[in-house]
């Protein structure tokens, strides 16, 4: 099995709103909150850049940008332009993994212009993917690595073969495999998809596009727990249902509600098209897919986590995030809402600022205001506080 290994630390250089962000420091729970264009999306970004060329290319990874050139954070005049990602990851036994890429524009495209990995304990490195050579070639102990729009990362398991280090590469190779990055869209949500995910994408895809393939799936115990869940918000709701098209690798999905009906039993178990659900409780079911399937996330970011949902169950939907990340799953999400702060711990709150062009992320447990704050006083009020200070 591989060892397993949470994401403790991420700098940004250079990286859109991010100048120098340095060693911002993650849990397993983590909540990001900011005023508008403070820099909250930068970090979850990052990442998803990372994964998006693990899963691809340096290219594609920045086609969602319109290409490199509006990454790099406007700061930078050196040649040639570019920025870097440095990640660390630590394991309950002492294990660490540290990975830094370095991303350079070169007529228009993006090129790996370094990269490493270091793997082991804190006193005894057992694996290092060093930097380019001369020649522009990664070099690993193992072999060599040329292709300059692709991470050796997407291959760190082939790449590292002695026995321990490819038991901790495998582990960096199977968090970004299950890593997962959220923006749902209430329309994408609700059209049919294809029932089968091709082999290099997520879990579910970023708008919620691909929840029919999530939700087929599940086994039964999956789908039981997923019901359970649902029901913790809406207690009517009975089953969820994969249905094919007339072309049997297209589907869609309903739920069962049980609805006031004449007759002896006085009630029915309707079935619920997706369309027909309300925003909420198909982003509900997206979320909850993901907590219920095995293997689940091995970190899940969600955007905004409360939109489309009422306060009774953003804070329900909240309680399940934070026990999946007791199970293991970690979770960053993004808020605009003081009050949904409430209902976390205050350790696991991080608070974006921008000033002058530059963002800073701070744990609001950290913060000296924060500190100085009557104990009574709620996160929510503390933010709240160092917004009018």
């Amino acid at each position: 099995m591989p060892t397993p290994l949470r994401l403790t630390h991420v700098s940004l250089h250079r990286f859109k709103a991010a100048y120098a962000l340095e060693n911002v420091p993650l849990r397993p729970f983590n909540v990001i909150i900011g005023r508008n264009g403070a820099g909250k999306s930068t970090l979850l970004e990052g990442l998803q850049w990372i994964d998006s060329a693990v899963r691809h290319t340096t290219d594609v990874a920045c086609d969602r940008y319109n290409g490199i050139s509006d990454l790099i954070n406007h700061r930078y005049s050196a040649k040639p332009p570019g920025f870097e990602i440095h990640t660390r990851w630590e394991g309950e036994s002492g294990s660490f993994a540290k990975y830094m890429c370095r991303i350079a524009a070169a007529e228009g495209r993006a090129r790996v212009d370094a990269e490493e990995l270091r793997l082991g304990s804190p006193d005894a490195p057992i694996g290092n993917l060093q930097l380019w050579t001369d020649e522009g070639v990664r070099v690993t102990a193992e072999g060599k690595f040329s292709a300059d729009d692709r991470l050796a990362l997407a291959r760190i398991d082939e790449l590292l073969t002695a026995s321990p280090q490819r038991v901790a590469g495998t582990s960096i190779a199977e968090f970004w495999k299950n890593a997962v990055f959220l923006r749902l869209e209430p329309t994408d949500l609700a059209r049919n998809a294809a029932l089968r995910r091709p082999s290099m994408a997520p879990l579910l895809d970023e708008v919620g596009s691909t929840l029919p393939s999530l939700l087929e799936e599940l086994d039964n115990d999956a789908r039981e727990d997923l019901v359970d869940m649902l029901r913790s918000v809406l207690p009517d709701f009975r089953d969820v249902e994969v249905t094919r098209s007339t072309d049997s690798r297209i589907g869609n999905y309903s739920l069962k509600e049980d609805i006031i009906y004449k007759g002896k039993a006085g009630k029915k178990a309707f079935k619920i098209p997706s369309w027909m659900l309300s925003e909420g409780t198909r982003r509900m079911t997206a979320i909850f897919a993901l907590l219920v399937h095995r293997p689940g996330p091995s970190l899940l970011c969600i955007e905004e986590v409360e939109n489309g949902l009422d306060p009774v169950s953003v804070r329900i939907v909240l309680n399940h995030l934070k026990e999946a990340s007791r199970r293991g799953i970690q979770v960053i999400v993004t808020t605009h809402s003081p009050w949904m702060l409430d209902d976390v711990d205050l350790a696991d709150v991080l608070v974006v600022r921008r000033a002058v062009g530059d963002t800073t992320y701070t744990r609001l447990a950290d913060d000296p205001a924060s500190q100085n704050a009557d104990p009574r006083v709620r996160p929510g009020g503390r933010y709240i506080d160092l917004l009018e200070s």
